[in-house]
């Protein structure tokens, strides 16, 4: 239960940050999507354990039409990682 909490609290945060920053015209039948995660820390972390965290984010991005779909065939991926002196990270959509 605890797990489908965070993921619906993730959906809903990318569906307000899209409504802050504004919606396409039309949502994108293609798409480019770059995942940026920076760390302030030295801990070493598999990166595909942050993009599977990053799905129900992806998800909100369909939900709040700016993905038509987020197959494999509408959406390509750039996974990077980095450090710095803040926790954050960045998803730009091409």
């Amino acid at each position: 239960m605890a797990l489908y909490q965070a993921k619906l609290l993730a959906k809903e945060e990318m569906y307000l940050c899209v409504l802050k920053q504004g919606r396409p015209p039309a949502p994108f039948t293609q798409a480019h999507i770059t995942i940026t995660w920076i760390a302030k820390d030295k801990r070493r972390r598999d990166i595909d354990n942050l993009f599977a965290s990053m799905k129900p984010y992806i998800d909100g991005l369909v939900f709040a039409d700016v993905l038509v779909d987020d197959s494999a065939d509408l959406v390509g991926y750039t996974l990077l990682y980095k450090r710095d002196d803040k926790d954050d990270t960045v998803i730009e959509i091409r």
